[in-house]
């Protein structure tokens, strides 16, 4: 993933969101290793929509040895094989955004690829 215009390795959180602030894009996104650098959440999807930022957990599968969006105990949970291959679904498919105060839901797209 090192090569790859989305991902921002080992930056944190703040950086990652003001990025993508100061790019003011809807569909903005980044990827950054998370700081809870545990086995089963070792990235962060960072996305702008509507002037907020989302942090969305990339959760590794341990049974499958793939990946998926957001917390546990999901009751329906797409699975993709690569990191990469969240983004590129994302990119061509909706995500939807869910605020973690007001659990109003959005949707938008992976457009612009930021680099912090």
């Amino acid at each position: 993933m090192q090569n790859k215009a989305w991902y921002a390795g080992n930056c944190d959180r703040r950086t990652a969101e003001v990025a993508l602030l100061q790019f003011n894009k809807d569909g903005a996104y980044v990827v950054r290793q998370s700081s809870r650098q545990g086995g089963s959440q070792p990235f962060t999807l960072v996305v702008l929509y509507k002037k907020y930022v989302y942090n969305i957990p990339i959760r590794c599968v341990m049974d499958s040895s793939q990946y998926t969006l957001g917390k546990a105990g999901k009751e329906h949970e797409e699975l993709f094989d690569s990191v990469a291959s969240i983004i590129q679904y994302y990119s061509q498919h909706p995500l939807v955004l869910i605020d973690a105060h007001t659990a109003t839901k959005e949707k938008t797209c992976l457009l612009f690829p930021v680099k912090p």
